[in-house]
């Protein structure tokens, strides 16, 4: 009977956090979804102990139950020991989740967002396989319950937003300290052998669920100038060397990488970083990507006629660039 309410509100607890996250506009969503996904996953892994850990309680002396972290090691323990290294990410996961649970009120004012996303996501499959496998019920299958990937658009990948080679994204150190351990813990991982991940991107069908590798996050994340990561929101331009390929872009292709006029980058700039000046600083620092299609393109009005007038237009990496140049004073790129 113990087991069997310990699966059943763990359920619950997981159905919660699914209908909340997926709610289209409520504050508080990541607090609220990470501490109703830790009690499923507390739960449901107390249910373990009592059904194939016989020599181990999930009571203590007082008459409390074990906590999440003892629970969480006796079963990753286990099925460790059962199949080698096959629980490691999942635990790994876990923990992460339960140190922004935590670290929640060191948060605020910061658009971790993506970061949570990508834990959460991970972490509500891997709850739907634990549960099949070790109680017989498929959530999915009984529910049709899944994750959506709100405020985000589609393709959405593990590293856009995972990025050694653009501006910072955190302000406080306590976030900067967060989103690093996400990726120390995707290489610790990767040293090791061990390719279950422990974030999940998405591929550009809600249906289909993209297996994000660390291997593959690592090489999109890391260069060789630039092995220590840090993390912003980033497009990733990868541009042919056969030219034609952009000219002959629709403008609605186009328009999707260059998405910005001068007007618009200096109305951004305004907007979001203090004290902008439309002075020789910005127009040296604009100037500074203009031989980088990453950041710029200057496309003329008639591709035919080098005489042409043109125009040129930036990306959300180029954005981000003004913003670190114009913050740190730095001009180079």
């Amino acid at each position: 009977m113990v087991q069997n309410n310990l699966v059943k509100n763990s359920i619950a607890a997981y159905f919660a956090a699914i209908e909340i996250h997926n709610k289209p506009n409520i504050s508080y969503r990541y607090e609220t979804v990470t501490l109703l996904m830790m009690n499923a996953w507390e739960l449901a892994l107390k249910a373990y102990v009592k059904k194939y850990l016989k020599k181990k309680s999930i009571f203590t002396k007082d008459g409390h139950t074990i906590s999440l972290d003892k629970a969480l090691g006796y079963v990753n323990e286990h099925r460790n020991s059962v199949k080698k290294n096959s629980f490691i990410a999942i635990a790994k996961n876990i923990e992460e989740i339960e140190r922004y649970r935590n670290s929640i009120t060191h948060f605020y004012c910061e658009e971790l967002e993506p970061y949570v996303f990508m834990l959460v996501a991970r972490s509500a499959l891997n709850y739907v396989e634990f549960i099949k496998a070790y109680f017989g019920k498929d959530i999915m299958e009984d529910e049709g319950l899944f994750i959506m990937p709100l405020g985000f658009k589609l393709p959405f990948r593990p590293e856009d937003f995972l990025s050694g080679s653009v501006a910072k994204y955190a302000s406080s150190e306590e976030a900067k300290a967060f989103i690093k351990e996400i990726v120390t813990v995707i290489q610790d991982l990767h040293s090791d052998g061990i390719e279950d991940s422990i974030v999940l991107g998405f591929d550009l069908y809600l249906e289909h669920v993209k297996k994000a590798t660390n291997s593959s996050i690592l090489a999109a994340i890391t260069s060789p100038s630039d092995a220590d990561a840090t993390f912003a929101k980033v497009t990733k331009v990868k541009v042919s060397s056969d030219a034609s390929q952009i000219v002959n872009m629709t403008d609605s292709e186009f328009r999707t990488i260059w998405k910005y006029s001068y007007n618009e980058v200096v109305a951004w700039c305004k907007e979001n970083i203090p004290g902008f000046k439309l002075d020789k600083r910005f127009h040296d620092a604009r100037k500074a990507m203009f031989a980088d299609t990453a950041y710029v393109y200057d496309r003329k009005l008639d591709s035919k006629n080098s005489k042409s007038a043109s125009q040129k237009f930036y990306t959300d990496a180029a954005l981000l660039k003004l913003k670190e140049l114009l913050s740190e004073g730095e001009l180079g790129i």
